[in-house]
């Protein structure tokens, strides 16, 4: 028996294959598909031509597709997205947008900075707050002890707070001389309590 294989209408993407059992059935050809794997193409039907790979980024799985026609799609960005921009993907065979981008657009580093800035900040706070109520660094167990520290120890806790400052200052300078992305994310916050 003859094969048919299909194709959609008006686009004449290939659909399927089967025995035409004598009536090929409508929207259909004789014509042999390409050979495969077509990882990033797809078939397309073509009057007076045949069978024509196009371009396909799209997401193709299985059951919908044969084991050998399986892949994970391409993942583009358009100008204008930004790092939270979630990655877009083709539902149709064809090539991707025009200026689309395959890799995610970066996080500005301003922002990197900043993030880092306030893990500096929440970090000091917590290293000086775990310095002085060790047992229990809640708000109110903090303020007790800190004053308890302060009339029995005073320069003790002034000692504490400045060492936990010195490594703030140089963490903060850390992150103000960092140039690129790595290099910020690169710091280490770590206080020694």
């Amino acid at each position: 028996m003859a094969i048919a294989h299909r194709y959609t209408r008006p686009d004449q993407y290939y659909i399927s294959s089967d025995e035409d059992y004598g009536y090929p059935p409508y929207n259909s050809t004789p014509d042999a598909l390409p050979p495969r794997p077509w990882k990033n193409q797809w078939p397309q039907y073509v009057d007076n031509k045949g069978w024509v790979l196009v371009e396909d980024h799209r997401q193709r799985a299985e059951p919908h597709f044969a084991a050998e026609d399986v892949q994970p799609g391409t993942e583009y960005w358009l100008p204008g997205d930004t790092h939270l921009t979630p990655a877009r993907r083709m539902h149709a065979p064809g090539p991707l947008p025009k200026d689309a981008l395959t890799k995610r657009p970066e996080q500005p580093l301003a922002e990197i900075k900043a993030a880092k800035v306030a893990t500096i900040i929440a970090g000091h706070e917590a290293a000086l707050a775990g310095a002085v109520a060790l047992s229990d660094p809640t708000p109110s167990t903090v303020a007790v002890e800190a004053g308890l520290l302060a009339a029995s120890d005073p320069e003790g806790l002034e000692y504490v707070r400045n060492a936990l400052a010195a490594r703030r200052g140089e963490l903060l300078a850390a992150v103000e001389a960092a140039e690129t992305a790595e290099s910020v994310q690169a710091i280490v916050v770590s206080y020694a309590v």
